[in-house]
């Protein structure tokens, strides 16, 4: 009699979204919810404790909910700690492509064999209409001045890629009335640039579209890929300790010189500036609060109580003494270098669309 194994015990494939940092929003059709960013241990425990439950691996993908580029330390960590724990697991990254081609020799000595490339378009007309903001570095630019970059970056990086021998996947969002045009073109100038192979991510049947992709690229068509995770699978969010706003603290602190770049100390920081939900949902900047001086008493205590509505607090450098005063008082300090926008936008699950006035 042939036994049919139990569907816990077939090969699943795994995303881990490790990534924090943002590097673009796009303004249509994007208003999902958005899982926290694990940290590189906790994805790494994650996939441990999923073994140890019977889960059998068969690929590991670095996805979301910011973009694995422009979180280069955060997906370079998870890889390092990824090589005793692979276990023949293909290993693959989903990206943007902003600077993926100055990392690719870098992320094929860690074993990742594939890149998903998020290619929409190649006209960067049609990219101000697909993105509300592209940000190739720390700072946000104009979509006319930042789109024909993204379009070059994703050409060098899909050369480079592939020249470090990483299979390239081109995967699409068919955009009705927006890029359909523009898919079989996408697809001629991918596969003259090295690509393997494409994947159209659509919500309408396009078998014609298809059969027209593939006389350049082998093409499948794919369901949305918000959700990466195989049905019964436990989500992240349910094991990761990233700090979440709740009702009584909804907000967070963060420190910046300039507004822009989580780029302090805070011993040096002489105020926090206070992020948060207005009635809307939309997270934004509400106010700056002053820290208490240097050399006062109590310091760390008193920024405690300066911060009790907050959940979290954004650094680019703490203590021990100020860190575990204020973890102890539930207000989880995080330690980066990235771009606050981003990194607000990912702690409050991709927020709403919209525009926020700051004021100070």
């Amino acid at each position: 009699m042939n036994c049919i194994p139990p569907l816990d015990n077939h090969p699943i494939h795994l995303t881990l979204p490790i990534a924090p940092q943002a590097n673009h929003r796009l303004g249509v059709a994007d208003d999902e919810k958005r899982p926290q960013a694990m940290m590189p241990m906790e994805a790494v425990c994650w996939l441990r404790e999923l073994r140890k439950g019977g889960k059998i691996i068969s690929s590991l993908e670095l996805y979301g909910p910011g973009d694995p580029i422009a979180s280069a330390q955060a997906t370079l960590a998870t890889l390092e700690l990824l090589q005793g724990e692979v276990d023949g697991a293909a290993l693959s990254v989903t990206c943007l492509g902003l600077g993926a081609a100055a990392l690719a020799e870098e992320l094929s000595r860690l074993g990742v064999t594939k890149v998903n490339l998020l290619v929409d378009t190649i006209d960067p007309e049609t990219a101000a209409k697909l993105y509300a903001w592209i940000r190739p570095g720390k700072k946000t630019m104009a979509l006319s001045k930042v789109a024909p970059l993204l379009i070059a970056d994703q050409a060098q990086a899909v050369k480079d890629l592939s020249a470090a021998g990483i299979e390239v996947v081109v995967r699409t969002t068919v955009y009705q009335d927006i890029n359909t045009n523009e898919i079989v073109m996408i697809a001629e100038k991918m596969a003259t640039l090295g690509a393997r192979s494409m994947e159209l991510d659509a919500r309408e049947n396009y078998n014609t579209l298809i059969k027209q992709t593939a006389t350049h690229l082998p093409t499948t068509q794919v369901g949305n890929h918000a959700d990466l995770l195989p049905q019964g699978m436990p989500k992240p969010t349910e094991h990761s300790s990233m700090p979440k706003p709740s009702k009584d603290r909804p907000n967070v602190a963060v420190v910046s010189s300039n507004g822009m770049d989580v780029d302090m100390h805070l011993g040096q920081a002489g105020q926090v500036l206070i992020y948060g939900p207005r009635q809307d949902g939309l997270a934004c900047l509400l106010e700056t609060r002053a820290t208490p001086p240097s050399g006062v008493p109590g310091r760390w205590q008193a920024l405690a109580d300066l911060l009790h509505d907050c959940f979290a607090l954004l650094a680019s450098h703490a203590g021990d003494t100020p860190r575990r005063e204020l973890n102890g008082r539930d207000i989880k300090v995080i330690l980066t270098e990235d771009n606050v926008e981003g990194l607000v936008d990912v702690l409050y699950g991709g927020g709403k669309k919209g525009k926020c006035k700051t004021t100070r």
